[in-house]
């Protein structure tokens, strides 16, 4: 009895070694890939600064741009359409 209690042992103690082992290499590979991730999450929120930035700037270009020496001019007439009530569906 004692020869097969020492190998079950043995072996038991020897997966549990690999499980530990195991679990240790996915730990620091979940905390290297949380690791990149942030990065590029903050790459990702440069580039939309970035972005928003080059926006504001070519809206106040358009905003700067006078619209007489693009050749528009103001219409002659301003026609508004009128507001009618939407249609009703009825039972009827």
């Amino acid at each position: 009895m004692p020869d097969r209690t020492i190998s079950i042992l043995g072996y038991v103690s020897g997966a549990l070694v690999a499980s530990y082992l195991v679990l240790i290499v996915i730990t620091v590979s979940m905390a290297a890939w949380q690791t990149n991730l942030a990065m590029e999450v903050h790459e990702t929120e440069a580039d939309i600064a970035r972005l928003e930035s080059r926006y504001y700037d070519m809206v106040a270009h358009i905003d700067r741009t006078d619209p007489g020496a693009l050749g528009l001019v103001p219409p002659a007439r301003v026609m508004y359409a009128t507001t009618q009530a939407a249609p009703s569906v009825t039972l009827r």
